[in-house]
Formats: C-alpha cells, sequence, structure tokens
C-alpha cells in the first residue's frame, strides 16, 4: 500500500521525487566530505602533532629610565628574546614582526623587526630596542615611579605581534596571528641593590 502510495505521488508530481532524491544525494555527498576532511585532520595531527612556540627573555636592561615632572618618560631598553620552533616537521615564517614595551599598563616603545623564517627546531634571537620619550597618561604618578626605582627594579612588559605562515614540505599557508607576552622585572639603572635580571619565560597566545 505505501509503495503505491509513493508511486501514485510520484506520477503526479515528479519534480517532488527528483528535489527529494537530489537532496538525499547532497546530504550523502556533504557527511562523507566531513568525515573525509575530519580523518585527514587526524591523519595530519598524528603526523606532524604540532606544538606551540615558545619564547624567553634572555636579558633585559634599562640604561635610561627616567620620569620628568610633567610626565615625560625617557628611555633606553635592550632586550634579547629567544623565540623557539619546537615542531619536528613545521617551518613558521614570522611577517609584520613588532616588540612593544609597556609600563604600567601604558606603551613607550615600538621597534618593528625584519620577518624571518624558522626551520624545524629552530631557534631565533631578537634583539628589539627602545629608546626615546613618551608622555605617559593618567595613572601613572611620580610616587609610583619613585617607589619602584627605590626598590631597585622595574615592571616592564613587552610583547611581540607577527603574523604566521606555516610550512609542510614544499607548501605553505597561511596561519594564525601570534602574540608574545613578556612581563619582567628590569633593574634600574644604576642600582645599587645588586638587583640582576633574571631569564624569563614568555606566554604565547594566537
Amino acid at each position: 500500500m505505501g509503495s503505491a502510495s509513493r508511486a501514485v505521488s510520484c506520477l503526479c508530481c515528479p519534480c517532488r521525487c527528483l528535489a527529494c532524491g537530489l537532496l538525499s544525494c547532497l546530504c550523502s555527498i556533504l557527511i562523507s566530505l566531513l568525515v573525509t576532511l575530519g580523518v585527514l585532520a587526524l591523519v595530519l595531527y598524528l603526523i606532524f602533532r604540532p606544538h606551540m612556540i615558545a619564547a624567553t627573555v634572555d636579558s633585559a636592561s634599562l640604561a635610561t629610565f627616567t620620569l620628568s615632572p610633567t610626565s615625560s618618560l625617557a628611555y633606553n631598553l635592550t632586550v634579547a628574546v629567544t623565540v623557539r620552533n619546537p615542531n619536528k616537521r613545521v617551518g613558521l615564517y614570522y611577517d609584520n614582526v613588532e616588540a612593544l614595551a609597556f609600563y604600567k599598563a601604558q606603551r613607550f616603545g615600538y621597534d618593528p623587526i625584519d620577518a624571518f623564517y624558522q626551520g624545524t627546531q629552530d631557534s631565533t634571537q631578537l634583539k628589539p630596542e627602545f629608546h626615546g620619550q613618551q608622555l605617559l597618561q593618567g595613572d601613572v604618578t611620580a610616587a609610583q615611579f619613585r617607589q619602584d626605582q627605590t626598590d631597585g627594579n622595574f615592571a616592564i612588559n613587552v610583547g611581540l605581534n607577527a603574523k604566521l605562515r606555516v610550512k609542510v614540505w614544499a607548501f605553505k599557508v597561511r596561519g594564525p596571528k601570534a602574540r608574545i607576552t613578556c612581563s619582567l622585572l628590569v633593574p634600574a639603572p644604576g642600582a645599587t641593590n645588586g638587583a640582576t635580571f633574571q631569564p624569563t619565560d614568555c606566554r604565547v597566545w594566537f
């Protein structure tokens, strides 16, 4: 009875039967494609096992760091950062690389860095330099600055931003934007309390 009813329905409206068949076929193709892509992604992950890049600030020094009565910060900061690619089968291109320096959540320094390529399990040391003068706004007061100077250390954040491209065999694909943040305690210029900079690991965000 059901078969006869469907046959009559198709005879009355063949377009509807054709549409149902096309829809069913498209659904099957879509499901097969999704399964294939999922299996391919899993296989690629198992082959390449991508790891997060890592970064460490090896050294940081302040030749100048003074705040005027008008909150103008004069600075001369040098930093050495080692960036590591731990992947065994994935190379990385770093484009539009920039280094930033912050004090009390306010940016005071900027240094563009040349683009570079990092091979598998390779390390690259970057040496951004920040020098000049910058007017600080709002919350930064002379009292806070003097307190940090008395303590012998300035809490400075250094960031690195870069757009990544990923190289797998001969293929290159656009990757995410990497953001590296490093929270540092940098000895004050001429500090007499014996403070020394300690190598510091950074956090990496995508």
